[in-house]
């Protein structure tokens, strides 16, 4: 939630009177203090241009703040090194990026876990996990080959390795910007089912314009004019958004 002064000392994120444009004369966030809480799930929800992006791409680093710091596990986000934050932070885009290789290249990518046991240490991982049925989505298996643009498979199929190669690094913080935003029912229903097998100690973050996605978010913050606002239930954030297309 955010917070005044006093940030949540089981906190797994923090941003501390955070202000951020991509230049000076256009400040998209001021002075933001908010606190995620460990396996807490959050929902950022405002006006498109409002800073959502803006604030998730804050939590995983993709820049910095250019007043005050974000905090995570309690050490400058910055102190981190990029491969320590890959393997602690999860951020699904709503287009997955796939390297070029097979399904199983794409999933041990990155794993220091997994890596070394190869294929047979991937399918026991897998099945330990129950989702050895999320192979039967691909005609191969795990040696499934994805070509360099990843256009050989569809956007169901790419969120499918997106998601369980998240969950194979069980990561602390999970942030999925429009993750599910294009996607069938079907796969929805198999990308709900991976998600829900993370740790329970998992923070998540969700971005999504589809109200049914955020209604069972222990936290909605409405973010617009340089602000977060924390509402108080899922009625509030309606009024909120409702309020915000009115003065657009």
């Amino acid at each position: 939630m955010p917070q005044e002064n006093n940030l949540s000392t089981n906190s797994i994120l923090e941003f501390n009177n955070v202000s951020f444009g991509y230049n000076q004369d256009n400040i998209i966030l001021k002075q933001i203090s908010l606190s995620l809480e460990a396996g807490k799930t959050y929902a950022l929800v405002g006006p498109t241009g409002g800073g959502k992006t803006t604030t998730a791409g804050l939590m995983v680093r993709l820049f910095d703040p250019l007043e005050g710091t974000v905090e995570f596990k309690n050490r400058d986000i910055r102190t981190y090194k990029p491969e320590e934050l890959a393997q602690s932070i999860g951020y699904i885009l709503q287009e997955p990026f796939l390297f070029s290789g097979t399904i199983s290249d794409n999933l041990l990518y990155g794993n220091n876990e997994l890596e070394n046991s190869g294929l047979k240490g991937l399918r026991s991982k897998l099945s330990s996990l129950e989702l050895d049925d999320v192979l039967t989505r691909f005609p191969e298996g795990l040696d499934t080959v994805v070509n360099n643009n990843s256009e050989n498979i569809s956007l169901g199929q790419k969120q499918l390795v997106a998601f369980t190669r998240i969950l194979l690094r069980k990561p602390q913080l999970l942030i999925m910007d429009e993750a599910t935003a294009n996607i069938d029912t079907v796969t929805e229903l198999w990308l709900n089912k991976i998600i829900d097998k993370l740790p329970e100690n998992t923070t998540k973050v969700i971005i999504a314009h589809r109200l049914n996605t955020i209604k069972d978010a222990d936290h909605i913050l409405f973010i617009n004019n340089g602000k977060i606002t924390a509402a108080m239930n899922f009625n509030e954030a309606l009024n909120l958004i409702e309020s915000s297309k009115r003065q657009s």
